[in-house]
């Protein structure tokens, strides 16, 4: 089978030689994706993301790939006994390959009809299925948190970060200067789609009554809803992206010797890490004032997607943050011999790297066009079927062509221009004493408030206001830009009332992406204690109080906590709350030993055990609902509570917390519990892991080290945290454990 030539989603035909090396530098897998024109019998699939012609291997499902490569080369010179120049150049890459649980699955066995084919991410694998009540996750280590049985996340990225820095050391008198600078290169190629790539969720919305307003924890099933084939959900192929950041720093530092007991830290440290590129443009932004080209009597249309290197738009996705000027300040003071105090404060910024995998963390709308299942027209009247989910066919990427009429009718994602570097100012004041000969004790204050946190941005829900209009919200009406939409819920004759009076109503969702609007607080009390290391033994001990609070616990934040949804995007500030990641309690003991018996024996001596215990709290939970009898087209639905702690004595995996304390508030009306409790928490830590080694010389130069490592040694279940959905039948109930069982590993390796 020969590729044809590829016509790009911007009218120009690219030949299939440019595509084919294209794909093979951005995953560095040749005869895998495009490595040669003719697949003879080999698999293929259809890329619905780069068009309908746009083919790509299959290949079988095989072992997961998670490879690190490093090198780093560093020159230092001593200029004279008072100055040190140090010159280094470091390269990293990260790359893995992931195929989907499911692969080589025929879909059409399953009822789903031929043409889903050609819309799904990967044609040959299970689809993601959920029901409400019946769903089950489970987690795989360094694969999958939280993963479904269909789960697609197909994955293919390679991130490599090229290094060069430089610093100048002086000493004189009382300072010691240090001055140098920075300049990193962060290529990020990366194809990856995860569980909501071709799903399939079934809720009890569409079998409850008989008011199908209301729902309740005895209202609807999703198991029936699931028989009658009402499916809701969606697929949104993701295109391969070729991303690029570049990063540049200068700094100054001293350290000044004021008097013998007292010393200054004095430094500033500029950053700017330029904003995202991509290679072939890939990129969306959204303009919230242009003049939309639809038409809608009555209706003020206003914004649309534009594109980075489109339209005298600079390649970068957000105009350049040149203002990260971060100022440090450091004190110590040596109170007595034996007693010192410290304190500090200073501004740090974080990368824009890291935000996310797929395509749709970055804003990639007009490249990436996802097609949702039109369930019903009314939010009552079933309007899909298993058979025939989408009658309307899948949407194709336009790329920029369109222009502000890009996706018009449906959601959108974009990053937008005014998004500025994450930061954080951070300060703290402790005291150490040294209590016994050798014992260091240290108890201090650390504190921590981080600006232009990452969050996404929901610009397209209903005033509060309008909500009150009540069932009219759902009542169908002359949809005016008939003809103008092809695809989507405003395609047809009649659109409900609601979606004209959003503010942006030629669109479904209008989300900024990891939008910088976000921000949080931390305090804390720690307090610490070393018994260093000598003969054989150092033991360490501490322990924290504190409190995170924040919007939202931000991308890449680890293992599924739980935490309220968004309701009111017109009013964020009730939205901040004690963070998921919220840890009140946080302990940790560990101890080293070099066992004394037969030290001199080359065979019997040398062997050491380290072991470390881990104490947590949990995080605290957040409860949501099932349904979304809000109506207000965007952001989520919490249902109210009572104000009385749902937090029980003993709780059990069969009732975690006292359901009773919430209810489902009425239609057209937020529910009044916060994002997070406080008071309700998932379950805490304790976890003991330990290390045996034996160390072997062999010759001068060359020794071999064996180790045993037990992970979780006592085996002790951490549950994970329980269902928070409520009018799901599970709601309140443990169903998966949260941690590991115990594991055991042994290793040899040869050092020199």
């Amino acid at each position: 089978m020969e590729i044809p030539d590829y016509t790009r989603t911007d009218g120009n035909d690219v030949p299939k030689d440019t595509y084919s090396a294209r794909l093979d530098h951005n995953f560095n897998e040749k005869n895998r994706i495009f490595g040669r024109y003719s697949f003879d019998d080999t698999p293929y699939i259809r890329a619905p993301a780069y068009g309908p012609e746009f083919l790509a291997v299959a290949p079988t499902a095989g072992p997961q790939i998670f490879t690190r490569w490093n090198a780093v080369i560093e020159d230092t010179h001593i200029l004279s006994p008072t100055t040190l120049l140090m010159g280094r150049y470091s390269v990293t890459r990260l790359i893995n390959f992931r195929r989907p649980y499911g692969d080589n699955f025929n879909i059409e066995s399953l009822g789903l009809p031929s043409y889903m084919r050609q819309g799904m991410v990967d044609p040959v694998s299970f689809p993601a299925i959920t029901m409400t009540g019946y769903s089950i996750t489970g987690s795989v280590p360094n694969i999958v948190v939280g993963g479904l049985i269909g789960a697609t996340d197909l994955i293919r990225f390679g991130n490599t970060q090229q290094a060069a820095q430089t610093s100048l050391t002086k000493n004189l008198t009382r300072h010691t200067l240090k001055m140098g600078g920075e300049y990193r290169v962060i290529a990020f190629n990366n194809w990856q789609v995860g569980d909501q790539a071709t799903n399939f969720g079934f809720t009890p919305v569409w079998t409850q009554g008989p008011n199908p307003t209301v729902s309740s924890t005895t209202a609807g099933l999703g198991l029936a809803t699931f028989l009658l084939g009402i499916p809701a959900g969606g697929v949104n192929p993701t295109p391969a992206m070729a991303m690029t950041n570049k990063y540049y720093a200068l700094f100054l530092q001293d350290t000044w010797k004021v008097t013998p007991r007292l010393t200054l830290n004095l430094g500033l440290r500029y950053e700017y890490e330029t904003p995202r590129t991509e290679r072939f443009n890939q990129l969306t932004n959204f303009d919230y004032g242009a003049q939309s080209p639809l038409r809608a009597a009555g209706l003020d249309l206003r914004g649309g997607l534009t594109f980075p290197g489109v339209g005298g738009l600079p390649r970068f996705n957000a105009t350049p943050d040149r203002n990260n000027f971060g100022p440090r300040v450091g004190v110590a003071y040596q109170l007595t011999p034996k007693t010192v105090i410290r304190t500090g404060a200073g501004m740090f910024f974080a990368g824009l790297t890291g935000i996310g995998g797929g395509a749709v963390a970055f804003g990639t709308s007009g490249y990436q066009a996802g097609t949702a299942i039109v369930t019903s027209l009314d939010g009552v009247t079933p309007a899909a079927t298993w058979e025939n989910p989408y009658p309307n066919g899948f949407n194709r990427p336009t790329g920029s062509r369109l222009g502000l009429a890009t996706l018009t009718g449906q959601g959108i994602g974009f990053w937008d221009r005014g998004n500025t570097t994450p930061s954080s100012i951070q300060w703290n004041f402790n005291i150490q004493r040294e209590v016994f000969s050798g014992v260091l004790a240290e108890v201090g204050y650390a504190g921590n408030r981080g600006l232009a946190l990452a969050e996404n941005r929901q610009w397209n829900q209903l005033a509060p206001e309008q909500l009150a209009l009540g069932d009219q919200l759902r009542a169908q009406v002359p949809n005016p830009f008939f003809g103008q939409i092809n695809v989507g819920g405003l395609s047809g004759r009649t659109v409900a009332r609601a979606q004209l009076l959003r503010p942006y109503p030629h669109f479904e969702a209008v989300t900024s992406q990891n939008a910088s609007w976000a921000s949080s607080t931390y305090h804390s009390l720690q307090a610490k204690a070393e018994k260093r290391y000598a003969n054989g033994f150092n033991v360490l001990a501490s322990y924290t109080y504190s409190k995170l609070m924040d919007f939202g616990s931000g991308p890449f934040a680890g293992e599924s906590l739980g935490g309220g949804a968004y309701q009111n995007w017109n009013n964020l500030a009730a939205e901040f709350g004690p963070s998921t990641l919220d840890q009140t309690h946080r302990y940790i003991f560990n101890a080293v030993y070099e066992l004394p018996v037969f030290k001199k024996s080359a065979i019997f001596g040398g062997w050491q055990i380290a072991a470390i215990w881990s104490g947590f709290s949990g995080g605290p939970l957040g409860i949501t609902s099932a349904v979304n009898n809000t109506f207000s087209q965007g952001g989520g639905q919490r249902p109210n509570w009572t104000g009385v702690s749902a937090k029980i004595e003993n709780p059990a995996v069969t009732r975690w917390f006292d359901t009773a304390q919430f209810a489902n508030p009425p239609a057209y009306q937020f529910g009044n519990v916060a994002r997070t409790l406080n008071g309700l928490r998932s379950d805490g830590t304790a976890q003991i892991d330990t290390t045996v080694t034996k160390n072997f010389r062999i010759k001068e130069i060359l020794t071999a080290q064996f180790r045993a490592e037990f992970f979780n040694l006592t085996n002790t279940a951490r549950f994970a945290p329980p269902n928070q959905v409520f009018g799901n039948p599970q709601f309140g109930l443990v169903n998966a454990q949260g941690n590991m069982p115990r594991i055991v590993q042994f290793s040899l390796k040869l050092m020199r």
